[in-house]
């Protein structure tokens, strides 16, 4: 059975357009909590900016 926070991770790594594991290993392993924070909450709310959130995930999976 998926948590909630099972959902929700699978929702931001598909907005963000990576899978799972991808969206796991950047937040976990590649950003600061900061950062992490940031893209999460970006996407979550509803005027967010996404565009940012995006840029800034790339940015760290980029660099690995």
């Amino acid at each position: 059975m998926m948590g909630l926070y099972d959902f929700m991770d699978e929702a931001i790594a598909t907005e963000l357009g990576v899978d799972l594991d991808t969206y796991t290993h950047v937040i976990e392993d590649l950003c600061t909590l900061e950062e992490a924070g940031f893209i999460i909450d970006n996407i979550w709310q509803e005027n967010g900016d996404i565009d940012a959130s995006k840029d800034l995930f790339y940015k760290r999976l980029n660099k690995s």
